[in-house]
């Protein structure tokens, strides 16, 4: 979806998957494969992460900004929350990555902010991403492009092995070592040396990627994961309003596309961003949050039912690691808001019936 650290510095969903094991890294080469974690991927009884975002961008005060956010999300029902923090190029031709302290947490209040998470019952996903402080015309992480890619990788080490450290102390549940980076993907050889630095700085925890909802067939370093993240930004619709029926319709071709490639990569997938913004037309265009920026009773429907038919959809596929929804915001909401939280909107009910439905095992025939 589009979107100061320097180089010095209603269904429930059954899953099978995978016997039961025992996580330990034990592979630190940097050629070294993805190493078994089952005990931490999903089981017969459910979803491993059903969970909501939370873009962690403020270094002010973040575990009172933070801290009541985490027990929102808990009292939706949900049992994860992931952590999207950013660094930053200046745009698409920049050089360096840099952390902003006004909008990162120290990381020792970071680590306190995912200790907090899991004393509420909340596995923890933390996810890097880049973002650009001054884009010009359309650029996004996906277009990046910087004068010396050998210096960008350096300070691309650097920013996720920060955040590598971070997760580690404060034992977080997942780590994802890059979201959408379309353009850097083709650096194989950097990805699978840069995955093996992060398995001997992160412990205990699952590594994943999030690939662009239209860019997940080219990556090539899925083998040294431990799952398959994509966002979910599909078209789904020609026209504003579409009905529930007409979204699920949409969604089949592209869930069997996606099914289909899954059986020769062999991995679970964590879907790291379900989200619409209440607008008319979000089904048309997801990742385009400036469309129709206004909020309209049709709009609030509009993303309760593109809600309700990723849930008909996606309901009992075997091979989901989980659900992320993108994404839920300190206050606002509500039926003026036409962003992408479903908080006090329609689609909040839609949720809190799914995290409802999503805990109750599996019932057994008598």
């Amino acid at each position: 979806m589009r979107s100061a650290l320097t180089s010095a510095g209603l269904a429930l969903l059954t899953i099978a998957l995978l016997a039961a094991g025992v996580c330990w890294y034990t592979n630190t080469a940097a050629n070294s494969p993805a190493s078994a974690c089952t005990g931490l991927l999903p089981t017969s009884d459910g979803l491993r992460f059903r969970g909501v975002a939370i873009q962690v961008a403020s270094g002010y005060q973040p575990l009172e900004t933070y801290g009541p956010m985490l027990r929102e999300i808990a009292d939706l029902g949900a049992d994860a929350v992931l952590l999207s923090v950013a660094g930053f190029m200046e745009h698409a031709r920049s050089q360096s990555i840099f952390i902003e302290a006004r909008k990162v947490p120290a990381p020792g209040e970071f680590v306190e902010l995912i200790r907090q998470a899991h004393q509420l019952d909340l596995s923890v996903i933390v996810m890097p991403i880049i973002l650009l402080e001054n884009p010009r015309g359309s650029e996004w992480r996906g277009v990046i492009d910087p004068p010396d890619w050998n210096k960008w990788w350096d300070d691309y080490y650097e920013f996720v092995l920060y955040f590598a450290d971070i997760a580690r102390k404060g034992h977080a549940d997942a780590l994802i070592v890059g979201s959408e980076l379309v353009s850097a993907e083709k650096y194989t050889d950097r990805w699978v040396h840069l995955i093996g630095q992060v398995r001997q700085r992160f412990h205990g925890g699952l590594l994943g990627y999030s690939a662009n909802w239209d860019h997940y067939r080219p990556v090539q370093f899925w083998d040294r994961l431990d799952f398959v993240g994509m966002t979910s930004y599909f078209t789904l619709a020609k026209e504003q309003n579409p009905s529930v029926a007409s979204i699920v319709e949409r969604w089949q071709p592209i869930k069997a596309d996606i099914l289909n490639w899954q059986k020769d990569i062999g991995k679970p997938i964590l879907f790291t961003e379900v989200g619409w913004c209440s607008q008319e037309g979000a089904a048309t265009a997801p990742w385009n949050y400036y469309q129709n920026q206004h909020a309209t009773p049709a709009g609030l429907e509009e993303q309760r039912r593109l809600y309700e038919a990723f849930i008909r959809v996606w309901s009992d596929v075997p091979g989901l690691l989980g659900v992320i929804w993108w994404e839920w915001s300190a206050g606002g909401g509500g039926p003026s808001d036409f962003g992408y939280t479903p908080r006090k909107k329609p689609a909040e009910g839609v949720l809190r019936e799914w995290f409802r439905a999503t805990s109750q095992p599996a019932t057994q025939p008598s």
